[in-house]
């Protein structure tokens, strides 16, 4: 293998939001579509617009529960005044009814039946009185009261849903009222998850000296999964040239890839010269901590990040780097940053050389800081957030006031 087994520093480290821009221009959403249930398309990305071939509702239809009436017959009706008026029918949700309404004539009707021909508003029932098929009527009401006309909702031509539009419970209603069975959607990409590392076993395994379980693939399948992809897990490989390039060539069976580990610059840490020689690195190495050893590049055309080893590092970077490229691949929209502001519980230390993630737990409405060490995963597990400390900033003070990102909306 020659200098390429030789340990060396990263010849230049990039500052956060130059990354973030790199990734971004470099990540296309996915153009494969599927037609899906609409009972099964929740949460997926819609990849066509809907237009409306019909009025919704289709008929003229009652609001309320009560009794279907010609207006003017109601014209004296008041508290101390009652108009008579006969039923001549009952018309429950679903019915027809043949009968046109003449004057002096109701019927008795429910909440979303169609409004019977003659008919031009509807009573409450809560402001009537029933004598077998003679009804008693205590409020006027007005031509069309109570009454949902047709296309009140949704109007034959409109356009109802958009090209893009991420579909909730609301937007998959909307479907079913024009009667719609099938919709067509982008496809979840697929993301492939390599776990490198001659000390990572699995879990349920029996753990020698010197070995640890693997994390970062349950975390970074997690994160995929959380961001409208689906993650691939392809199992933990060796730190050894022959079998990383074989799976760094197999990235064109997927939409994305994402290695943990072997991205660093000790001797068996070859990832970032194996995609050099086979695809482009865009960037290795990054002015932040945790996470100095990202690296961002393609191979076979195809984005492909490699994530630092250490559970912490590998998912915070993931927060903050692989989690935007995930959305603008699956068509979702970005992230809404959700941050609250709270004072330091304790004086903290930065190395000042780099931007920190700092994470954080609010207890009390302050910010307790958790952050241990790259390789710990509970600095994430009992974080509700993290604040970034700027280059340059060596310490802050018990009672600074930051700005937290939280993990959760």
């Amino acid at each position: 293998m020659g200098d390429k087994s030789i340990m060396k520093p990263f010849e230049k480290l990039v500052p956060r939001l130059d990354a973030m821009k790199i990734i971004n221009e470099n990540i296309h959403p996915i153009a494969r579509t599927e037609n899906l249930p609409i009972n099964e398309a929740a949460g997926r990305v819609l990849s066509e617009k809907i237009v409306a071939d019909f009025n919704v509702p289709p008929f003229d239809r009652s609001a309320m529960d009560g009794y279907a009436v010609i207006a003017e017959d109601t014209n004296i009706a008041n508290e101390a005044t009652s108009v008579k008026l006969n039923r001549v029918g009952i018309l429950y949700a679903g019915e027809k009814s043949g009968t046109i309404l003449q004057k002096g004539q109701c019927i008795e009707i429910s909440t979303g039946s169609p409004i019977p021909k003659g008919a031009n508003a509807v009573v409450m029932v809560e402001y009537t009185k029933s004598h077998q098929d003679i009804i008693e009527i205590f409020r006027k009401v007005k031509s069309g009261e109570n009454i949902a006309p047709e296309g009140e909702d949704i109007k034959k031509g409109e356009i109802i849903l958009k090209k893009g539009d991420f579909l909730t419970p609301g937007k998959l209603g909307s479907l079913a009222a024009l009667g719609k069975t099938h919709v067509k959607v982008f496809v979840k990409p697929k993301v492939g998850v390599y776990s490198t590392g001659s000390e990572i076993i699995e879990p349920g395994t029996i753990a020698k000296l010197g070995q640890i379980f693997d994390i970062n693939s349950y975390t970074l399948s997690a994160i995929i999964e959380e961001n409208g992809c689906l993650p691939i897990k392809k199992g933990i490989i060796r730190d050894e040239e022959s079998v990383l390039t074989k799976a760094v060539l197999e990235s064109k069976e997927f939409d994305l890839v994402v290695f943990s580990g072997g991205s660093s610059v000790g001797s068996r840490d070859l990832l970032g010269n194996i995609v050099e020689t086979h695809g482009q690195v865009y960037f290795h190495g990054l002015q932040v901590k945790p996470g100095k050893p990202t690296l961002f590049g393609k191979i076979n055309n195809k984005p492909l990040f490699g994530m630092p080893g250490y559970p912490t590092s590998c998912l915070s970077n993931s927060y903050v780097f692989l989690i935007p490229a995930l959305r603008k691949l699956s068509h979702l929209p970005p992230v809404k940053e959700k941050t609250v502001s709270a004072k330091l519980s304790d004086s903290i230390k930065s190395d000042g050389g780099r931007e920190q993630f700092f994470t954080v737990t609010i207890v009390d409405g302050k910010a307790v800081p958790v952050f241990k060490q790259s390789g710990d995963i509970t600095s994430m597990a009992n974080a509700d957030g993290f604040f970034i400390i700027p280059i340059g900033i060596t310490s802050l003070n018990a009672g600074t006031e930051v700005n937290i990102i939280l993990f959760y909306s």
